[in-house]
């Protein structure tokens, strides 16, 4: 018989490449006698920042096999009466604090299922993490059934999520993400486009762009451009620079489109 490939098991946490807390809850999830395929999405998540984690999980996890799991600890909420959860949504089985870090997964793939893990009493209260999250995965991955991890869950937090609207100054969105290049995703879609064109101007904040291009290599060193990317929204750019340094910009930072 042709051998099981082994679980996906992805990470994305906010613990930076510097500490040992990384090393902490792969260690504490590898104690499961079944192989795994660890893959770590990133541990560069702006600490604390709940929204950049959403919508961080909500673009890459997806793209896995079905049945893959995905482990969220991006927590500041940790040790408090917040919950800790598994949900299946989309195919795909995720551990995560129920702090509103899946509010952008949820929007387009209902839950299937999810339940409340329980917090052993010899936890630690900064670290659910590994001492929560991670042996609960450690458990499905040699094959608990997710029913014995805890209660229905019920009603699962949520955040707002921005949706443009129609002003008297144009079509007002804002910045939903950074990405590594400093490019300002928005929350316009990608179908905006033509409008885009026509008026040949974005508004980021108090910066003007009127650069509009198909791709980044269209327009010279340090030109601020408006684009769709890769991700299916109007995204503003520096060629080869930083429109979040160009614009003065972050996650919510107001854009217009005339």
């Amino acid at each position: 018989m042709p051998e099981t490939a082994p679980r996906i098991v992805t990470l994305t946490t906010d613990f930076g490449t510097g500490s040992s807390y990384v090393a902490e809850l792969k260690g504490r999830l590898l104690h499961a006698r079944t192989s795994v395929a660890l893959v770590d999405i990133t541990h560069d998540v702006l600490a604390h920042d709940v929204r950049a984690a959403a919508w961080l999980v909500a673009r890459a996890c997806p793209a896995f096999p079905p049945g893959s799991l995905h482990l969220i600890v991006v927590d500041p909420g940790v040790g408090t009466a917040r919950r800790v959860v598994w949900v299946k949504a989309g195919g795909q089985e995720y551990l995560a604090p129920d702090n509103g870090v899946l509010s952008r997964v949820l929007a387009t793939a209902p839950a299937e299922g999810a339940r409340v893990l329980s917090v052993p009493p010899a936890a630690s209260t900064t670290f659910h993490g590994r001492d929560v999250i991670a042996p609960a995965a450690a458990a499905l991955v040699e094959g608990t059934a997710a029913e014995l991890l805890g209660p229905d869950a019920g009603q699962l937090e949520r955040l707002p999520i921005p949706v443009p609207r129609e002003t008297s100054a144009g079509l007002e969105g804002e910045v939903v993400h950074v990405d590594t290049f400093g490019n300002l995703l928005t929350n316009l879609p990608a179908d905006l486009l033509p409008r885009l064109v026509a008026a040949g101007r974005l508004m980021v904040g108090d910066r003007v762009i009127t650069r509009i291009v198909r791709t980044y290599g269209e327009a010279p060193p340090s030109t601020a451009v408006a684009l769709v990317g890769s991700q299916g929204v109007i995204e503003a750019a520096v060629v080869q620079g930083r429109a979040d340094d160009a614009c003065a910009a972050r996650i919510g930072t107001r854009v217009v489109l005339p």
